[in-house]
């Protein structure tokens, strides 16, 4: 091996590069993870939620002071409705929490229908979102923040070289100067909108 590469520098400055430049990458993508403290707080995070959402017929996901608030607006069945999640960062833990559509709404005939003026407004009961305290600051008490969308697209060489464009593999995160924790469930949403942040779990 040894006279091979004294033979033919050029060709094992060829081959030794690459290797050389994967094993920076790698260790510099790992600095964050050592020097920067991972989340505290769990997160609360809806998915499939993207423009229905924003009309009628659509469950509405809001926090009033510390408190999260889900209704229904409209009087037939939405189109399709979001998923709420609670993930915790120091396990790695993530749990649905169930979001019931209001008794007695009309069936959605899939055809477009002029608006009520004045849609009506169900408050809906969600029992393991009762007890919770929520601060919806886009800044979570230890730093960090929620990122999704194209927001969190962060395509750098390295990616570009070996894995191709991640421009379009989006997935919501939690970041923290260069520390990032990615979020399960929320892969392959191309839209901004399609996944809401709600808010930070207090304790």
């Amino acid at each position: 091996m040894k006279k091979f590469i004294r033979d033919n520098p050029t060709i094992a400055f060829g081959l030794g590069l690459p290797l050389l430049l994967v094993a920076v990458f790698l260790a510099i993508s790992g600095i964050p993870v050592l020097l920067v403290a991972p989340p505290q707080y769990e997160v609360l995070y809806a998915t499939h939620y993207n423009f229905y959402n924003n009309a009628h017929n659509a469950i509405q996901i809001a926090v009033v002071g510390d408190r999260v608030q889900v209704s229904y607006v409209g009087n037939t069945q939405p189109y399709q409705t979001p998923r709420l999640w609670r993930f915790d960062p120091k396990t790695g833990a993530v749990k649905e929490i169930a979001l019931p559509l209001p008794a007695g709404l009309a069936p959605n005939s899939g055809r477009p229908v002029e608006a009520e003026k004045t849609p009506s407004v169900t408050p809906i009961d969600v029992p393991d979102l009762a007890e919770l305290k929520v601060d919806s600051s886009s800044l979570a008490p230890d730093g960090y923040t929620f990122r999704s969308g194209a927001d969190s697209y962060r395509g750098n060489v390295f990616d570009g070289l070996f894995f191709g464009s991640s421009r379009y593999r989006v997935q919501a995160e939690l970041v923290k100067d260069g520390r990032s924790i990615r979020l399960p469930n929320t892969d392959g949403a191309h839209y901004g909108n399609a996944v809401r942040f709600v808010g930070w779990v207090l304790p």
